[in-house]
């Protein structure tokens, strides 16, 4: 049971939790390994024509600030890891730092009200080295079914129009996140939206489909052409694997890191993308999947 607040004093909100929905639903998805004839497998990721370690990458989260290395101590420990960090929409001055370093980062944006901010935020990062962008599509409204906002700043819903618009904007690739249905997915492809980021967005909204049961469906409708990672509840190379042989190219993990970084520093956080990068290789490996192209997609029994 969540707990909203409003105008009005704080309101329960009586459905089931999102996130519950979803570990349960991951945690039924078992691996049928095969042994006979095993080999090394490669989890090379390309990312746009990039080529990365692994095909875990790091998704938006606050508290790493909490961490006396900071929110760039993070980012620089996924980079150790050979990984992405889909970043949140930190402030510029944190936001420059990343890229002025050459971090491998995507800034997620928030869907301001303002479309000229927005542009002005796209065209810096494509000036100035991001690997994507991508916009939180779930907070243009509250779950009350209003408009959304924070610190000061109003976030409203997009068109169609509005995402082609900041799809055209750049020539770097350009993902949706928090798609949870068919239906935003094929109007991102016909926009011709490079990727989606399946994702339940830590319950914000109540009795969401869990992100790994609609994955094959949504990869179904819009084929190959486009990447699509799936974020929410990923803590181990395992969970990673189950992700890959259901239809996803990669998959972002931000609770289970954080918890590493908060432990262990910026060596705890490389080491736990490390481990998970670990186990996802040898799941490959004992499937039968030589490559992240080559997933054993018949290696996934859901009981």
């Amino acid at each position: 049971m969540a707990e909203e607040k409003k105008k009005g004093g704080p309101v329960q909100i009586r459905s089931m939790s999102s996130n519950l929905l979803s570990d349960k639903y991951r945690d039924s998805i078992m691996i049928s390994y095969q042994f006979i004839g095993d080999s090394e497998a490669d989890v090379s990721f390309d990312f746009f024509g990039r080529s990365f370690k692994t095909p875990i990458l790091a998704g938006p989260i606050g508290g790493q600030h909490h961490h006396e290395s900071g929110i760039i101590g993070y980012a620089r420990a996924i980079n150790e890891a050979g990984s992405v960090y889909f970043s949140d929409y930190h402030n510029p001055d944190i936001w420059k730092q990343f890229l002025e370093e050459g971090l491998a980062a995507a800034r997620v944006l928030k869907p301001l009200a303002d479309n000229e901010q927005l542009l002005e935020d796209i065209r810096y990062d494509t000036e100035h080295g991001a690997v994507a962008y991508a916009m939180d599509i779930s907070h243009g409204m509250t779950v009350y079914g209003v408009d959304d906002g924070q610190k000061g700043k109003a976030f409203k819903s997009k068109t169609k129009e509005e995402l082609k618009m900041l799809n055209d904007a750049s020539p770097l690739p350009f993902f949706l996140k928090d798609v949870q249905c068919v239906r935003d997915a094929l109007i991102a492809k016909e926009i011709g939206i490079a990727g989606l980021i399946l994702s339940g967005h830590n319950n914000r909204f109540p009795s969401a489909v869990p992100p790994l049961m609609i994955l094959p469906e949504i990869r179904k409708a819009v084929g190959d052409e486009m990447k699509i990672f799936v974020d929410g509840g990923i803590l181990t190379g395992y969970d990673a694997f189950k992700a890959l042989a259901l239809g996803a190219d990669g998959v972002l993990c931000a609770r289970g890191l954080l918890g590493a970084y908060m432990q262990g520093g910026p060596e705890g956080l490389t080491a736990k993308i490390n481990e998970m990068t670990a186990e996802l290789k040898g799941a490959m490996a004992a499937t039968g999947s030589a490559d992240l192209k080559h997933i054993n997609k018949d290696s996934i029994v859901i009981l």
